[in-house]
C-alpha cells in the first residue's frame, strides 16, 4: 500500500503508451527509433522548466519575489532588480529549482498556506499540462513526441507529490506534508523562510530580528533533523565574538554520526560546530575532533575546504589552513547554490584568517 500510487502512475504511464501505439501504430525505423529517443531527453529538460516555471508563477501569485531559478547547470539570479545568468551543478543533487522568498515577514500560518499553493504549483503544473499533450496525441496530432511529452510531465508532477526525502532533498508532496502537519511555531521549513525574508530586509545578519534567532535556537534543539541545517545561520550571527552559544545550541547535534555518509544536514551542524570550537580555542583538545571532521562529507566544495583548513589548523600546519580557507572563499564563486552571494560566509571565512 505505501507504494501504490508509484505502482499506479507506472501503470498508467505504461498503459498510455501501450495504446497510443495500438491506434497509431509507427512504421519502426532508425528514423522512428531517433526520433522517440530525442523526445524522451528533450522532454525532460522541458518538464523540469515547466516545473519551476509552475511554482515561480504559483509563487509570484503570493506576492512572493524570484531569488533563482536553475535547470540542471542553468541559473538564473534576480539580485538588486537585475538578473544574472550563471552555470554551477547542485550541490544538493535537485535536477531544478525555482526559489522563492517573501519580501517581508507575514504571520506564520499566512506563510504557510501561501507556501503550500507555491508548493503545488510546480507539480499540478506538470500534471495539468501533461493531460493536455496527451490529449493532443490521441485526439489532434498523433505525433510520439506530444505524448511521450507528456507522460513525462504526469510522471515528473506525480512523483513529485509524493512525500520522500532524496539524500538531503525534499520532493513537494514532503514539503507540503510537513507545511500542513507540523505546527506553525515548530516548522523549520517556515523557520527558513523566515531567514529568507529576513535577509531580503537586511545583508546584515548582526541586525536580524532578535526574535527569530531566538526561534532558530530552540528549532535547532529540537529533535527536527533538518533543523540542523539551520546552525549556520545562527554562526553567522554569533561568530567570532561569541563562539560558547553556538556551542552550547550545538553540543547534543554535531559529531553524532556513526560512519562517514551523505547528509548535508550534518555536514552544516559539524562545520559550525567545528568553526566555534575554533573561536573559542577548544579545537584542538575536542575529543574525537579528527575522526569528527573526516566523517564530514565532500559534496560541498566549501565545506570540504573549511574541514580541510581546521585539519591542517589542528596539525599546526598554519599556512597550508589559510590556502584552503581561501580555496572556500574561491568556491564560492559570484554565486553558489547554498550559500547564493555569499556575503555572510565570505565574511565568516575572512574572520578565520584573519584569527590564524
Amino acid at each position: 500500500m505505501k507504494n501504490i500510487g508509484s505502482f499506479l502512475t507506472g501503470a498508467f504511464i505504461g498503459l498510455s503508451a501501450v495504446i497510443y501505439f495500438i491506434l497509431y501504430p509507427e512504421t519502426w525505423s532508425v528514423r522512428s527509433v531517433l526520433i522517440i529517443a530525442a523526445s524522451i531527453i528533450v522532454s525532460l529538460p522541458l518538464s523540469i522548466l515547466l516545473h519551476e516555471a509552475g511554482h515561480f508563477l504559483a509563487g509570484r501569485l503570493q506576492g512572493m519575489r524570484l531569488l533563482n531559478l536553475s535547470v540542471g547547470p542553468f541559473v538564473i539570479e534576480r539580485h538588486e532588480g537585475k538578473l544574472h545568468f550563471h552555470m554551477t551543478l547542485s550541490v544538493l543533487g535537485y535536477l531544478g529549482r525555482a526559489m522563492m522568498g517573501f519580501p517581508e515577514q507575514l504571520k506564520k500560518e499566512k506563510m504557510r498556506d501561501q507556501l503550500v499553493r507555491y508548493v503545488y504549483g510546480g507539480p499540478l503544473t506538470n500534471i495539468i499540462i501533461g493531460f493536455l499533450l496527451m490529449g493532443i496525441a490521441f485526439g489532434l496530432w498523433h505525433h510520439p513526441f506530444y505524448l511521450i511529452f507528456g507522460l513525462v510531465n504526469v510522471f515528473l508532477g506525480f512523483m513529485n507529490l509524493k512525500p520522500v526525502m532524496a539524500k538531503s532533498v525534499m520532493t513537494d508532496g514532503l514539503v507540503i506534508q510537513r507545511l500542513r502537519m507540523i505546527p506553525v511555531e515548530d516548522s523549520v521549513i517556515i523557520a527558513a523562510y523566515s531567514v529568507l525574508a529576513e535577509g531580503m530586509r537586511t545583508a546584515d545578519v548582526k541586525k536580524w530580528d532578535a526574535d527569530l534567532i531566538e526561534q532558530l535556537e530552540r528549532l535547532i534543539k529540537s529533535e527536527d533533523a533538518t533543523a540542523k541545517s539551520l546552525l549556520p545561520t545562527l554562526g553567522y550571527y554569533y561568530l567570532p565574538a561569541n563562539p560558547e552559544i553556538v556551542l552550547t545550541i550545538g553540543q547534543t547535534l554535531a559529531f553524532t554520526r556513526e560512519d562517514a555518509s551523505y547528509d548535508y544536514y550534518a555536514d552544516c551542524a559539524d562545520i559550525t560546530f567545528a568553526t566555534s570550537l575554533f573561536f573559542n580555542e577548544e579545537l584542538k583538545d575536542y575529543p574525537g575532533i579528527l575522526e569528527g571532521l573526516r566523517k564530514i562529507g565532500k559534496s560541498d566544495a566549501v565545506i570540504d575546504s573549511k574541514r580541510n583548513a581546521l585539519l591542517s589548523y589542528i596539525e599546526g600546519d598554519f599556512t597550508g589552513a589559510i590556502v584552503h580557507l581561501e580555496s572556500a572563499k574561491d568556491s564560492l564563486g559570484k554565486w553558489h547554490p547554498l550559500y547564493l552571494r555569499g556575503e555572510m560566509e565570505r565574511k565568516l571565512l575572512t574572520s578565520m584568517i584573519d584569527r590564524i
